[in-house]
């Protein structure tokens, strides 16, 4: 199970990557094109994905249906490197691009180049349903499946250390295979950018292969067969899911489950946010798409690592510093980059001579960098220390407490937090004209959410420590 989850997991690190290169580097795209795909390209294509999962479970065993879906998507992949890219010029719409460029005003860029460069798009979605169908929905249901609650206890931890890792080999074989390693076969590719894809997908094709196979070992070798037969014969109860304004409710009524909203919210609002102005700074940093891939594989390895690391060492740092020190990691860690981030990119020429002078770079070159080191960190902390921490709160709350207060909040940071920050982003790319000019009112709003945060996460570890010791007294 370690084996199956690491090798999707990197072939999920090796999709992201591109995919964000590709559409931010396309012809008359940017970063304004992310929370456009993220709304318009996203939620379509996760409703459409999840309608054909539950189709195909009508008429196919579980087991079958992991086969169909992963061919379903090695085979888009392979058709998308080999036939859709190298003839993306004649496939892309230019001219219903170049007719909405002259009725629509120039906050619409991001909405001309989704629909513009639809191939792109269409690899950005479903690369980004990897993540939601292949890793959520068919790895951790069918863990879920053959594995009981005390063999989850013991095993669920080293199978997310086995997926903090995969971003590290992730991003490795991003490295290698953009830059120093070429299929002699693919030689007749003469367009770099062209060649880097092709590998890559062939290595995610032939990671996918692998996966299927160790999917079938386990299921012929390592499973007991009435276990199988078990898991085609088990109907799942529905789980209980609160709507948005149920979750609410549900929130404002609990003191303590109010912060925790908010620090989830955050650092969904927060992480949106920085993407899309980090992206932008990285496509005027990088002409080169092939180079800006390779900056974007070292970030994934140093999350990889980060990850890793935060996982190993959380038990001994929330033991001897506490939840509130850990907690508060995350958002510290943004808004010390963030100041950094923001003070190159508004102060440019007031910082020329400390920016040569201590780093040797220029104060843009400092921007990309600063919002790099942010994300890497930031992302890592996420993986590790963050939904570790936000986990831990959870468990002094009552049984009832626990399973609707993390509904509530876990619909409230998909249903507000993600799409809220897409929303917010196209509504002031649309008023303003362009991610440049929108940047001071979101970084504005960022360091609101920030200092929100960290308030919470004060104030919660408050109570997290007061009802964890009344605790520790009644059981003693």
């Amino acid at each position: 199970m370690v084996l199956l989850l690491f090798f999707l997991c990197v072939s999920y690190g090796i999709l992201r990557n591109l995919k964000d290169t590709l559409v931010i580097t396309a012809a008359h795209s940017g970063a304004e094109v992310i929370p456009f795909i993220k709304v318009w390209g996203m939620v379509p294509g996760v409703l459409f994905g999840t309608w054909c999962f539950t189709r195909l479970r009508r008429h196919f065993s579980k087991e079958a249906v992991f086969y169909i879906l992963i061919s379903s998507f090695l085979l888009y992949f392979l058709l998308f490197a080999f036939v859709l890219y190298p003839h993306s010029e004649q496939l892309h719409l230019e001219k219903i691009g170049n007719w909405m460029s002259s009725v629509l005003p120039k906050g619409f860029q991001g909405m001309i180049a989704l629909v513009r460069n639809w191939t792109f798009t269409s690899f950005y979605v479903i690369s980004e349903l990897w993540s939601v169908l292949v890793l959520a929905i068919l790895f951790w249901g069918f863990a879920n499946d053959i594995t009981s609650v005390n063999e989850a206890k013991r095993t669920y931890g080293i199978l997310n250390i086995g997926s903090n890792i995969a971003p590290m080999v992730g991003g490795s074989l991003g490295l290698t295979f953009s830059k120093s390693f070429a299929f002699p076969f693919l030689s007749f590719i003469t367009d770099p950018w062209n060649h880097t894809i092709c590998q890559l997908m062939l290595i995610v094709a032939i990671i996918g292969v692998i996966s299927m196979g160790i999917y079938y070992w386990i299921c012929r070798s390592i499973i007991p067969s009435e276990k199988v037969s078990h898991i085609e014969e088990v109907v799942e109860k529905p789980k209980e899911r609160l709507s948005l304004r149920e979750s609410i409710k549900y929130i404002f009524r609990s003191p303590y489950l109010v912060p925790l909203a908010i620090i989830v919210l955050g650092f969904n609002i927060s992480i949106n946010f920085t993407d899309v102005l980090w992206k932008e700074q990285l496509k005027r940093f990088f002409v080169d798409p092939n180079a800006m891939l390779e900056h974007m594989n070292m970030i994934t390895m140093g999350i990889g690592v980060i990850a890793t690391l935060g996982g190993i060492l959380f038990s001994v740092m929330v033991t001897r510093l506490g939840w509130t020190f850990v907690a508060i990691l995350t958002p510290a860690i943004m808004t010390t980059l963030a100041v950094g981030f923001f003070s190159f990119l508004f102060c440019g020429d007031l910082l020329m001579s400390i920016s040569t002078t201590l780093f040797g770079m220029t104060p843009f070159a400092m921007t990309v960098y600063c919002g790099s080191i942010q994300n890497c960190l930031s992302k890592g902390c996420k993986y590790s220390v963050f939904d570790a921490s936000k986990e831990l709160a959870f468990l002094p709350l009552s049984p009832e407490s626990k399973l609707k207060g993390k509904s509530a909040i876990d619909g409230l940071g998909s249903g507000i937090g993600k799409s809220g920050a897409s929303l917010t982003y196209q509504g002031l790319i649309i008023l303003l004209g362009s991610v440049a000019l929108s940047t001071p009112y979101i970084a504005a709003i960022l360091f609101v959410i920030l200092i929100a945060w960290i308030f919470s996460v004060i104030t919660l570890g408050k109570q997290f420590k007061k009802m964890t010791h009344t605790e520790q007294l009644i059981s003693n």
